[in-house]
């Protein structure tokens, strides 16, 4: 019995830290989906795989082996943007980032172009990439936040890195 009880303790503790990373993209999206012009969807993992597989098939042989680590460890990919109208609201961008590095996401890559601006933050775990998150954000025009979760090591990335300098080369 104390064995049983004590698994149930776990298991709802696991749960609880895996959620927890998500916590401030779960609140923008429960504020923000609602409102006119904004629309949400996620796609499940094993479809992403089955999509990532089927485009790897098109590339080339030495393309194809260096996409395929990341392809095999993609995770759930979820996308909310504005469709026409309103985009998101400043003080929500600046709430969601500011909880991001609250919940030990690495702010990666900040662009800012006429008006516009791209971030890109990164939570990783053991040095293995687990969720990436981008945010393109235009003053109430056009905004797209796409949150990625996977399995992605430093080395799957570099080989992605190194077949794509191959291809500028030749």
């Amino acid at each position: 019995m104390k064995t049983l009880i004590f698994s149930l303790f776990c298991t709802l503790c696991l749960s609880a830290l895996s959620t927890a990373q998500e916590q401030s993209l779960n609140q923008f999206v429960r504020a923000n989906q609602n409102r006119d012009g904004i629309r949400h969807f996620s796609i499940p993992g094993f479809l992403v795989r089955l999509a990532g597989g089927i485009a790897l098939r098109e590339e080339d042989q030495w393309q194809r082996e260096a996409m395929r680590p990341l392809v095999r460890n993609l995770g759930s990919i979820s996308v909310m943007f504005s469709d026409g109208g309103e985009g998101f609201r400043d003080e929500d961008v600046r709430t969601l980032k500011k909880n991001l590095v609250a919940e030990n996401y690495e702010p990666l890559v900040s662009l800012r172009d006429n008006g516009s601006r791209v971030e890109v933050f990164a939570w990783q775990k053991k040095d293995i990439l687990r969720r990436v998150v981008f945010l393109i954000h235009e003053k109430h025009d056009e905004s797209v936040l796409v949150s990625l979760r996977g399995h992605f090591t430093q080395d799957d990335i570099s080989k992605m890195l190194r077949s794509f300098e191959k291809e500028e080369i030749i």
